[in-house]
């Protein structure tokens, strides 16, 4: 519920802050709330990336003044798509590439699918899957084995 979501930032925003991250809530219903975790350097790096930029630009995100305007931006974006606008990919971190192949072909004739649909450089790609899967499973054994999120998350 929104509740409990508001309940665990709470909980967290000391060891949140305390280790360079932020959030915001991308939008909000009845039964869910979005919510983009993020570190803002790293944000603001994959945000910069000349093909990203172009992307952004074709669909009127402010460029140059920082996330926040962008974050904005994307939340008014989700509230007039149905479902999600294709360029949140890029910031899930999602490479350009693969964003620009998603757009142009429609999410179809992609290379392969993992934790998003693979339009270029096909190999580099299945192994940052790998490492993915790799650290998601050594984070939620750390969990079921009785760590604290916070523990976990000042390995990260």
């Amino acid at each position: 519920s929104c509740k409990s979501v508001v309940e665990f930032f709470c909980e967290y925003q000391e060891c949140f802050k305390c280790h360079g991250i932020e959030y915001i809530n991308l939008t909000e219903q009845k039964q869910h709330v979005l919510v983009l975790i993020y570190r803002p350097d790293m944000l603001g790096r994959m945000l910069r990336r000349p093909l990203a930029r172009e992307i952004l630009g074709s669909y009127g995100y402010p460029l140059d003044n920082g996330i926040a305007p962008m974050l904005a931006h994307l939340q008014k974006r989700i509230g007039e798509c149905d479902g999600f606008p294709h360029e949140i990919g890029l910031f899930l971190g999602y490479p350009p590439q693969d964003v620009q192949g998603f757009i142009k072909h429609k999410g179809q004739d992609f290379l392969f699918c993992g934790f998003w649909k693979v339009y270029a450089n096909g190999a580099a790609v299945r192994r940052l899957f790998q490492c993915y899967n790799e650290c998601i499973s050594k984070m939620c054994r750390r969990l079921m084995d009785g760590e604290s999120l916070q523990d976990v998350i000042k390995a990260a």
